[in-house]
């Protein structure tokens, strides 16, 4: 959750900006190694989007779809419990 909230409040600051993994672990304070994995998950999870500029993949909020997320949990959550 630290990075997704990591990337949505850098991206918001900046109207969209990308950051590559080692700023994304230096900004939420842990290991690259950790912050690469829970960004794949979040990116296949469709919560941020990313792109490859050359070796470095910049990763950046998806506003939409992590909306969307949330009121998909919300709407579960009504039900379930």
């Amino acid at each position: 959750m630290r990075i997704a909230l990591t990337v949505a409040v850098e991206g918001q600051a900046a109207q969209g900006a990308e950051l590559s993994v080692g700023q994304v672990a230096e900004l939420a304070g842990i290991g690259q190694s950790t912050a690469s994995q829970q960004l794949a998950l979040l990116r296949r999870g469709g919560i941020i989007a990313s792109r490859r500029d050359g070796k470095t993949v910049l990763y950046r909020g998806d506003r939409e779809r992590a909306a969307q997320a949330l009121a998909d949990l919300q709407r579960y959550l009504r039900l379930c419990c």
